[in-house]
């Protein structure tokens, strides 16, 4: 007889305990705490937004990348740039990366646009050798995995992300 912990009674009544579906029951309740619990963990963490596990940050030649890996659809996000050293800074986004985000604000003001080659070419005159910050709020329009190599200066930064439904 295999031991559970539960005590088992012989009697002469005629009841339908099923003791060993209970069991079985007992053990599926085991089994979704434990995974309900890694999935909380894993959030806390950033796997479906802000944390950890979704932030990335990229530094090449006196150009700083930060910027999320899971997104969340329709929730705007920041990619932080940092641009040491430069009085013009460029940067080009490929078209195919921004037909899945819909381009809500770049900071600082003042730039100028051009589309070519497949690019969107941002340029920004900071008229400064220190660094200057330069964001781009994007709001995703689709889900899935979305990839796409943006050119700074012409240094080139892969950014990978993750859209959440």
């Amino acid at each position: 007889m295999k031991r559970t912990g539960v005590e088992r009674i012989e009697h002469s009544l005629e009841l339908e305990e099923k003791l060993d579906q209970q069991l079985k029951g007992w053990m599926v309740q085991k089994i979704g705490r434990v995974l309900i619990g890694t999935i909380i963990f894993l959030t806390a963490l950033g796997l479906f937004g802000n944390g950890l596990l979704s932030n990335k940050k990229i530094e090449k030649n006196g150009t700083s990348l930060q910027y999320e890996r899971f997104l969340r659809y329709e929730k705007e996000m920041d990619v932080q740039w940092t641009i040491a050293g430069q009085e013009e800074i460029q940067i080009r986004i490929p078209l195919q990366y921004l037909d899945r985000f819909k381009v809500e604000k770049v900071i600082p003001e003042g730039y100028e646009t051009a589309t070519a080659n497949g690019y969107v070419s941002y340029t920004f005159k900071s008229g400064k050798t220190t660094e200057t910050p330069v964001h781009f709020y994007l709001n995703p329009q689709k889900t899935g995995n979305v990839t796409g190599e943006w050119l700074v200066n012409k240094q080139r930064f892969q950014l990978r992300h993750f859209i959440y439904p």
